[in-house]
């Protein structure tokens, strides 16, 4: 089951953040790609960043699922401005997982449809490493 529920930011001026929970899960994707579809399209993105940002959260969120823990949660918030959307994904990882490989054909599409996205990883409060991947997308990366 899906979580939702809509953050207020710490500043006043930052755009609202919009956070989802699922369960670090391969039948989630596509609760995860409607989500960005419906928040990409509210803010009048055009119908090819649209698909952008469903394909970029996809891959994201499959990369995390496929190295999360068992029974895990992967967590998915998207912030927009006026410059695009920031879309951060994060889920308790395996210690070995290969979260980051730069050579993979994911990881090339990952950079092909963002104008930016990082992986990082640290340790939560019960030890557990949680692995993060941030993209950005502005509305005229569907133009590259």
């Amino acid at each position: 089951m899906a979580n939702s529920a809509s953050v207020d930011s710490a500043h006043e001026d930052a755009p609202p953040t919009v956070e989802l929970r699922v369960r670090a899960d391969a039948d989630q994707l596509s609760v995860l790609r409607a989500v960005a579809a419906a928040i990409a399209l509210q803010h009048d993105f055009d119908l090819d960043t649209v698909e952008d940002i469903k394909l970029a959260v996809d891959e994201a969120a499959t990369r995390l699922i496929v190295n999360s823990t068992d029974l895990s949660t992967l967590l998915c918030s998207f912030q927009v401005s006026p410059s695009g959307v920031k879309i951060a994904l994060s889920a308790p990882t395996r210690t070995d997982a290969p979260t980051r490989q730069p050579r993979s054909f994911g990881w090339h599409v990952l950079n092909s449809l963002t104008d930016s996205v990082s992986v990082s990883s640290g340790i939560d409060d019960h030890g557990d490493t949680v692995s993060t991947i941030d993209l950005t997308i502005s509305e005229r990366s569907a133009a590259r």
